[in-house]
């Protein structure tokens, strides 16, 4: 039996784990510290695709099919997928799932998207209602700049602030 303790941990008598992990990135992460750790690298920032939001989804997509290749899973096996991203409704999630004929619990967590779908994951296997589940999770630098900014192909301004996605905060003193 699964015990709570406290108000914010579970425990586990029989932990979940994990059979295999895929990772699939772009250009700048294939040139980065971690580049050869990633199982896919894709040149093209559209894959293809004729939209970001498109190619994010084949993002997910690649992504799930090496995993399922590397754990000798097929996907009739896998009870549910818990994935997001951050456009809206988690709409290259929802893609991604349906070509791969999986069923979807979309999160929309932003930052802690892959840490809450593990979390959700494991209490599905742990209280039975799952045998199997994949969590995936993307973010697409040109979809995000759209959804949260502007369009790239707008060809705006960035503030300073938003040089090296970090975020400069000045204190005024009175």
């Amino acid at each position: 039996m699964n015990n709570r303790i406290g108000k914010q941990t579970v425990c586990f008598s029989t932990p979940p784990h994990i059979f295999a992990a895929s990772a699939v990135g772009g250009k700048e992460e294939g040139e980065g510290p971690l580049g050869k750790k990633f199982d896919k690298i894709f040149a093209d920032p559209y894959l293809g695709e004729s939209s970001w939001e498109h190619a994010e989804s084949k993002l997910q997509y690649h992504a799930v099919n090496i995993l399922l290749e590397k754990s000798g899973v097929s996907p009739q096996d896998i009870d549910m997928m818990f994935g997001g991203d951050l456009i809206n409704q988690c709409t290259s999630s929802y893609f991604a799932a349906r070509d791969l004929s999986l069923p979807l619990y979309g999160i929309y967590g932003a930052c802690s998207t892959m840490g809450e779908g593990m979390q959700l994951a494991a209490m599905a296997v742990a209280g039975g209602f799952a045998r199997k589940t994949i969590v995936v999770t993307s973010s697409h630098f040109c979809s995000s700049e759209k959804q949260f900014r502007f369009p790239l192909e707008y060809g705006g301004q960035r503030p300073p602030t938003s040089h090296n996605g970090r975020l400069r905060v000045r204190e005024r003193r009175l």
